[in-house]
């Protein structure tokens, strides 16, 4: 159904653990545009992407959609409210076709009630969880959208390995959604980076072309000092 030993908070785990995962999951298929639970409904429990690729989201009062995560197998999600019930705290769409496993809230409960090693793990997982949005937050308080924009081309943690480095699968305004600005910004933090030499692009397909200097204002919020250009002051806005 899924391997189990490859998601993050099951590694290492017995393999009458894992046995006992099989046979508390669901697998599910979804078409291309499918919502797979949505934010304010009853718990959907705890899902692993096992194929193709999943859109957490959330609206805003306004109507505006706001890209949490872009998830490939084999990510997890929903982690929190399989723990305590609640309801999602987010949407879930299928961008490609995709296949979910599933485990409901009661079944987790009981596999973690009863196995302290798995229970052990998933604590874990939840602390990982927790830091990836307090960096998250932090990211989107103090750093500029360039500097934000080289941490996705990074594959940094934060965003959940969601571009490779010919991020094909996401334009301008889906980019502009995961760092929680404009379609404008995010054309502007571009150019920036490509007559920076820090991107390249063939066609419509973005490559990176200087990695060290893409590490270096990832790190610092500065562009490297190699850069052509400043960072253009418009682009330090977060909104």
């Amino acid at each position: 159904m899924v391997n189990w030993n490859s998601v993050y908070c099951f590694v290492g785990v017995a393999p009458h653990i894992l046995q006992r995962l099989d046979e508390a999951s669901l697998s599910y298929t979804y078409q291309a545009g499918a919502t797979i639970f949505t934010e304010g409904e009853r718990c959907a429990g705890f899902h692993v992407v096992a194929e193709g690729l999943v859109r957490i989201y959330r609206i805003s009062p306004e109507g505006r959609l706001h890209t949490l995560s872009l998830l490939r197998p084999p990510a997890t999600f929903n982690e929190v409210a399989a723990v305590d019930g609640g309801s999602n705290p987010f949407s879930a769409v299928a961008v490609t076709q995709a296949r979910v496993v599933r485990i409901t809230h009661h079944s987790l409960m009981t596999l973690l009630s009863h196995e302290p090693e798995l229970l052990r793990n998933y604590v874990q997982a939840l602390a990982h969880v927790n830091r990836e949005y307090i960096e998250r937050l932090e990211d989107m308080t103090f750093r500029t959208i360039p500097s934000r924009l080289a941490k996705l081309f990074l594959h940094e943690t934060t965003y959940a390995d969601q571009i490779a480095e010919t991020p094909t699968r996401l334009n301008q305004e889906d980019i502009a959604s995961i760092l929680g600005t404009t379609r404008e910004v995010v054309g502007r933090a571009l150019r920036s980076l490509l007559n920076a030499g820090l991107l390249r692009k063939r066609g419509r397909e973005l490559f990176i072309a200087d990695r060290a200097g893409l590490e270096h204002l990832s790190q610092s919020n500065e562009m490297p000092p190699t850069a052509a250009v400043p960072v253009c002051p418009l682009d330090r806005e977060h909104a």
